[in-house]
């Protein structure tokens, strides 16, 4: 029993390890891209384009890898798309900014990067056995957020020392070298039935109205806190100046919320082995939209600190606690790659939202305001999905909790 306590601990923090590497390489890959095409003379708006074709390819590719999951086949899938993923990167290293050959790569980047946070959470948590949901998908979310921080550092000081071009080629080794040690996991049972899924659009359809109502919940989380931290990134470095708060305070404000953000990443894993995943949420909840509230309420620098450190550590509150809740139907029975992909595009596309929204509303009434309409409304959309049946009420940690399936006999939460 202990040894194989032990090797399943070992394989989940190899997978810690391979996600860590993904998202180091494209950590690296966004904060070379804009500079390597300004190179090579592109202009600024195509800049802008070519990105917004990544982002939204990988958007497009969230469901469909979800769809594709099978645990028995995961790690293959898994390692064609890391091969796929790091060819890309390669090859923005030798295109020499030829523009076809750029926004082919450019497709494919997003395409291959959206079906791996797919197909990579399906993987953890099939791995994790969806025992112990909340401290694993900290640790996972944790070990996501460290790769993009590592990303951001090699990639600012290879390109100034190397070159942008061979910066990329040497990175691209990271998810080569990923894909191979993925084959070093055990291989997978799987969940403990198949999942008919249905072919085409109407088969899609049918098999997401079958979805735990706990999936669109978390989708909602996601959404939720996406939608408030990209309208306050986006505009509040223009608010601050009108208030009295230089653009020096904004840069570390906004420092600060990310270290905030990053240790809670970190360190939530801990916190959640003693208390229950749900009712942290809760907190987080609340405490995100009233810190949104009243940012501007204050042009107090100490002010603003505090609040912008509680908005940190909701973020990475709820961006664990949100995964746990798709790493929980595992353990049920459920189906978690079609879950995997619907969560993953609820990231996507509240990062699409959350600036479009806050301008459109900004422009009417104020940023200030705006800040407090997105606050409010983005809590009252939460706070509907929430109270929409007795599992979300639970889930949410607005009931008294109780075994939702059968998690309290494979382990759940409460397992010391």
């Amino acid at each position: 029993m202990t040894r194989a306590f032990h090797g399943e601990r070992g394989s989940f923090a190899l997978m810690l390890a391979i996600a860590t590497s993904l998202t180091t390489a494209k950590g690296t890959v966004e904060i070379v891209y804009p500079p390597y095409l300004a190179g090579y003379g592109y202009s600024l708006s195509l800049i802008g384009f070519l990105t917004s074709v990544i982002a939204f390819l990988q958007l497009f590719s969230r469901v469909p890898a979800g769809v594709a999951y099978r645990a028995h086949r995961a790690q293959r899938q898994y390692a064609i798309a890391l091969v796929l993923f790091a060819a890309t990167i390669g090859g923005f290293a030798f295109a020499q900014g030829q523009g076809v050959a750029i926004a082919a790569l450019s497709a494919l980047h997003g395409l291959a990067f959206g079906a791996l946070g797919t197909l990579g959470l399906a993987l953890a948590i099939d791995l994790s056995g969806g025992r112990r949901a909340g401290p694993a998908m900290a640790w996972y979310t944790a070990a996501i957020s460290t790769g993009y921080a590592l990303g951001s550092l090699i990639g600012g000081s290879l390109a100034e020392t190397i070159g942008m071009a061979q910066t990329l080629a040497i990175i691209a080794v990271l998810p080569l070298l990923a894909a191979g040690a993925v084959f070093a996991l055990p291989s997978l049972a799987g969940a403990p039935q198949v999942f008919d899924r249905g072919t085409g659009v109407r088969g899609l359809l049918a098999a997401g109205a079958r979805l735990d109502s706990r999936v669109w919940l978390a989708v909602v989380i996601v959404l939720y806190l996406n939608v408030q931290r990209d309208a306050l990134d986006t505009f509040f470095p223009i608010f601050g100046p009108t208030v009295g708060i230089s653009f020096a305070v904004v840069g570390v404000l906004r420092a600060i919320k990310s270290g905030a953000g990053v240790f809670m990443r970190l360190t939530i894993a801990v916190l959640l082995h003693a208390v229950d995943y749900r009712r942290v949420t809760l907190i987080a909840v609340v405490a995100l939209a009233a810190g949104t509230f009243v940012v501007p309420m204050t042009s107090s620098v100490v002010v603003l600190g505090a609040i912008f450190i509680v908005l940190g550590l909701c973020g990475g509150v709820l961006r664990a606690t949100s995964a746990a809740n798709i790493a929980e139907l595992r353990g049920e029975g459920r189906d978690v790659g079609l879950a995997s992909g619907v969560y993953n595009m609820g990231l996507d596309i509240g990062g699409i939202i959350g600036p479009a929204l806050g301008g459109a509303i900004a422009s009417v009434v104020g940023i200030g305001s705006m800040f407090q309409i997105v606050a409010i409304g983005s809590f009252a959309a939460w706070l509907v999905v929430a109270l929409s049946s007795a599992t979300t009420r639970e889930a949410a940690g607005l009931a008294k909790r109780h075994t939702i399936g059968p998690t309290a006999t494979t382990g759940g939460e409460h397992r010391g």
